[in-house]
């Protein structure tokens, strides 16, 4: 049995960084990306989520591993309260998708494929090399990984329902899962996507699923078009091909989740902290021609928000 749903749509924000590394200008790209939105009519419930970097370490080969597993608990909360049948997911790094996803394959068991619109694969296991749990995301999905983690995936991702679209890098941590578990999961490559949506409708409609989520890592983007995120990748898919696929999506088949994620907004970062420094906007109301606050380098704001 899954879960029961009481029906209609949730917007959720979830403006983690951690599950990056310890860069919070993820909180500013989720922050924009709502601003962004469209307006709409479905209720919104936002994630609570530390915005202290104090003690932040690495535990169990996880950063900040405490804090990601309290707020992905403190997102199934919520989603155990509401019981939406469809969910939109606004970030943050991209392990907001985690608690949605499993919340979601519990929600419709074997009636749900994923597409993993990605550079990236996400299939890194705790090594005590790559400690950032955005990495991880697919692999604890799947059942692979820190057993606190695998805890909140009551139902595991099967890796037959999971599609990668757009997949160009870091590809041998997927090699290495794969190998060592034995399963493959199928890629529709930049090239294909870009001909046409029939590889992804065609696996999708193979997989006998009628319900699909979307992950949707905003890094898939080509870097000449976008490239405010976490890791931007060269040769990847145009705005207007990502609009394409994920309305032929739609149309076809019901998507019941859609995560938006890896939002990294550099160069509103240093805008917002040029305005903070500058004469008479900068200045803290009623101090006239005072000394403007201190302005942190910008070679150091950019060090924070720099690619891993």
């Amino acid at each position: 049995m899954g879960i029961e749903s009481t029906g209609g749509s949730l917007r959720l924000l979830f403006s983690q960084w951690q599950g990056g590394g310890n860069k919070p200008v993820y909180v500013m790209g989720s922050q924009l990306l709502n601003w962004l939105a469209p307006e709409s009519s479905m209720p919104v419930e936002t994630v609570p989520v530390d915005l202290s970097a104090n003690g932040l370490e690495v535990q169990a080969g996880i950063f900040a591993r405490e804090t990601v597993l309290t707020q992905a608990r403190a997102a199934r909360g919520i989603l155990n309260r509401r019981r939406p049948d469809r969910l939109a997911i606004l970030g943050g790094d991209c392990s907001v998708d985690f608690a949605p996803f499993a919340y979601l394959n519990e929600r419709f068991r074997d009636d749900i494929a994923f597409i993993w619109l990605d550079a990236h694969p996400d299939l890194v296991v705790p090594d005590g090399i790559h400690p950032n749990f955005h990495a991880m995301i697919l692999s604890a999905l799947l059942g692979y990984g820190d057993p606190e983690f695998l805890d909140e995936v009551p139902v595991k991702i099967s890796p037959n329902r999971v599609l990668f679209a757009g997949l160009r890098a870091e590809t041998e941590f997927k090699t290495a899962l794969e190998t060592e578990h034995g399963f493959t999961i199928e890629v529709v490559t930049v090239d294909q996507i870009r001909q046409s949506s029939t590889p992804v409708l065609d696996w999708l409609a193979q997989s006998g699923c009628h319900h699909v989520a979307i992950h949707f890592d905003l890094d898939v983007l080509d870097t000449t078009q976008f490239c405010s995120t976490a890791g931007p990748e060269p040769g990847g898919l145009f705005a207007e091909e990502i609009v394409r696929l994920l309305t032929d999506i739609s149309n076809r088949f019901n998507v019941v989740g859609l995560g938006i994620t890896e939002y990294m907004p550099r160069e509103a970062l240093l805008l917002a902290e040029m305005l903070r420094t500058l004469p008479i906007i900068g200045e803290p109301q009623g101090t006239g021609g005072s000394e403007p606050p201190t302005c942190r380098s910008f070679n150091d704001l950019l060090t924070e928000a720099r690619p891993d």
